[in-house]
């Protein structure tokens, strides 16, 4: 599969610029593993997360990627297909270093034919052993963050 419909990527100074000014609305999306979205996310994040059933019915359009925003949401979202779109995980850096079959890919592909602006929010690694993470990305230009209280020293 080619990359080409695959959403652009955007830097944590664009996204913390874009959200600060509260011009645009914007939807973010944590595509991490719950239990790294609950220790620490960008502040308003839903957590969609991938399960290979939920990757096969995203695939085989089972489920609308709406649904999917909805039910993943603490409380009601409002939708607007004109709306920016902001997605998430733990390392990916690159949207054309992404397979064809990984969930991030069937992700942003699913949300580009729902949304008219759909962003892969460019992530860096600090060194070999240590992943970046989007909140502390985020922290460090200025951005709130939700950090669990369990929250592990680093």
């Amino acid at each position: 599969m080619a990359h080409e419909m695959i959403g652009t990527q955007i830097v944590t100074e664009s996204l913390v610029a874009l959200l600060e000014s509260g011009a645009e609305k914007v939807l973010l999306i944590d595509s991490r593993p719950f239990v790294e979205y609950n220790t620490s996310h960008i502040l308003e994040a839903i957590n969609i997360n991938c399960s290979k059933l939920m990757k096969r019915r995203l695939q085989q359009d089972k489920v609308l990627i709406t649904e999917l925003i909805q039910h993943s949401a603490k409380q009601k979202v409002d939708i607007d297909c004109n709306q920016k779109v902001v997605v998430y995980d733990q390392s990916s850096q690159d949207v054309t270093s992404l397979s064809s079959d990984c969930f991030l890919t069937v992700l942003l592909g699913k949300l580009e034919k729902s949304f008219t602006s759909v962003h892969l929010l460019a992530g860096k690694t600090d060194s070999a052993e240590r992943t970046w993470t989007p909140a502390e990305s985020c922290e460090q230009v200025g951005f709130p963050s939700a950090v669990s209280s369990d929250t592990v020293t680093k």
